[in-house]
C-alpha cells in the first residue's frame, strides 16, 4: 500500500508535463490561391522566425499547406509558384495551439528588352533586287528540273505562281515571248518574277519566266543525252485484255563554238519518238438482235517531235552585241483522240510545223 500511494503524484506529475509542452508549441495552415481566387497547388510555402530560422513546405493538389510544431513567436510568410508570387511576406504572430493564413499570389511582372537598331538590313524599294518573290535557278538549281520540255515547262509554272491573268505565266526566251521552251542543256539561266513592274512588258509581271540560252564560246563544244522507256516498268490496264504497247526514244543535244574573233555560234536539237498505246473499252449493242457485247481494242498512237535551233552571236563593239536565232519546229500524232469509249474509226492525225526567226541588238551603255 505505501508503494502504490508514491506512484500516483508521480504519474499525475508526467501527464502535467506533457500538457505543458504540448501547450508550448503553435501550428499553421491555410491555402494559397491566386488573385481570382483559384487554387494554386504545388506552391513553395516558407516561414521565417524572428531568429532567422526558416522551414519550408509545398503545397498540395488542392492548394493546402500546413506546418506543425512551430515555436510561438513573430514569423514572415511567403508563397511562391511559376509566374506567381507574394507582393510582400505576410507577418504574423504564432501563439499556442492551430492558426489558419490563407496566402494569395500575384502574376509576376517579365520585363522584355527590345533593341531598335539604326541600320536593319536592305530598305524596301522597287528595285529587282529587293523583290523576295523571285527566284534565279542556274547550275546545280538548274540541273535539277526535268528534262522533258513538257514537264520542265510544268515545274516553272508552278515555281511561278498565279500570274496576272487567266493564262498562266508568260515565258520569255531571250526576251522573246510565244515561243518554245529550248533544250535544258541549252539553258543558261532562269528567272522567275524577278522584276513584275518592268515597264517593256505588256502586264504586270506575277508568273513572269524568263529564259536565257547560252551564246557561244571561244572553245568548240558538245553534249548530248539520250533517255529510253518501254513497258517493261508499266503495269496493264485492267480494263485491258494485253498490256498495252509502250516505248519511248528522246535525243538531245547541242553543240557550239568559234566564228573568228567575232562571232560565235550555237546549234541545239532534239527528237522525240513515242509509240503508246491508245485502249478503247465498252459495249456495243447487236444491231439485229439488240444484244450487248463487250469490245476492247488496242491501238499503237506514234508521236514524233523534232526540234532544231541555231543562233549565232556577233560582237559590233565590247558593250555591242547582236544576236540571231532560227528555230524549227516539227510535232505528227497519228491516231490521236482514241480510248476509252472512242474507237479507232474516231482516230485523226494531228501535225504542225512551226519556224521562228529572232534578231536582237543588245547595247550595255558605258557609264558616264
Amino acid at each position: 500500500m505505501k508503494n502504490l500511494h508514491l506512484g500516483l503524484p508521480l504519474f499525475f506529475l508526467s501527464l502535467h508535463a506533457i500538457g505543458v509542452v504540448h501547450g508550448q508549441t503553435a501550428s499553421l495552415h491555410g491555402r494559397v490561391t491566386d488573385e481570382s481566387g483559384a487554387i494554386i497547388p504545388r506552391a513553395a510555402v516558407t516561414v521565417t522566425s524572428d531568429r532567422g530560422k526558416e522551414e519550408g513546405t509545398t503545397a498540395d493538389g488542392f492548394g493546402s499547406y500546413s506546418f506543425l510544431n512551430l515555436r510561438p513567436g513573430d514569423y514572415r510568410v511567403r508563397a511562391s509558384a511559376p509566374d506567381l508570387s507574394q507582393r510582400e511576406p505576410l507577418a504574423i504572430v504564432l501563439k499556442p495551439g492551430d492558426q489558419a493564413l490563407d496566402l494569395v499570389l500575384h502574376v509576376t511582372a517579365r520585363t522584355q528588352r527590345i533593341t531598335v537598331e539604326a541600320d536593319t538590313g536592305q530598305a524596301l524599294g522597287t528595285d529587282q533586287a529587293s523583290n523576295a518573290n523571285s527566284v534565279v535557278l542556274t547550275g546545280a538549281d538548274l540541273d535539277a528540273l526535268s528534262d522533258d520540255p513538257d514537264d520542265l515547262q510544268a515545274d516553272l509554272q508552278a515555281l511561278a505562281g498565279p500570274s496576272a491573268g487567266p493564262n498562266g505565266g508568260s515565258i520569255y526566251v531571250d526576251g522573246f515571248s510565244g515561243g518554245d521552251l529550248p533544250a535544258k542543256n541549252a539553258i543558261r539561266e532562269i528567272r522567275i518574277n524577278q522584276n513584275p513592274f518592268s515597264p517593256e512588258y505588256d502586264k504586270l509581271g506575277y508568273g513572269r519566266i524568263e529564259i536565257f540560252t547560252k551564246p557561244g564560246s571561244d572553245k568548240y563544244h558538245a553534249t548530248a543525252d539520250y533517255n529510253i522507256g518501254t513497258k517493261v516498268w508499266n503495269s496493264r490496264n485492267p480494263y485491258a485484255g494485253e498490256k498495252a504497247p509502250f516505248l519511248l526514244n528522246e535525243f538531245e543535244g547541242g553543240g557550239g563554238g568559234p566564228l573568228g574573233k567575232r562571232a560565235s555560234f550555237t546549234v541545239d536539237a532534239q527528237r522525240n519518238m513515242v509509240d503508246n498505246g491508245s485502249i478503247s473499252n465498252g459495249v456495243a449493242l447487236d444491231p439485229l438482235a439488240l444484244t450487248p457485247s463487250p469490245f476492247n481494242t488496242v491501238v499503237t498512237s506514234p508521236q514524233r517531235f523534232t526540234k532544231v535551233s541555231p543562233r549565232v552571236d556577233y560582237a559590233l563593239s565590247p558593250n555591242h552585241t547582236l544576236t540571231a536565232r532560227y528555230g524549227m519546229t516539227h510535232a505528227d500524232i497519228r491516231d490521236a483522240g482514241i480510248g476509252g469509249f472512242d474507237l479507232a474509226s474516231r482516230g485523226y492525225h494531228s501535225w504542225y510545223d512551226i519556224e521562228t526567226t529572232q534578231v536582237a541588238d543588245t547595247a550595255v551603255p558605258a557609264p558616264p
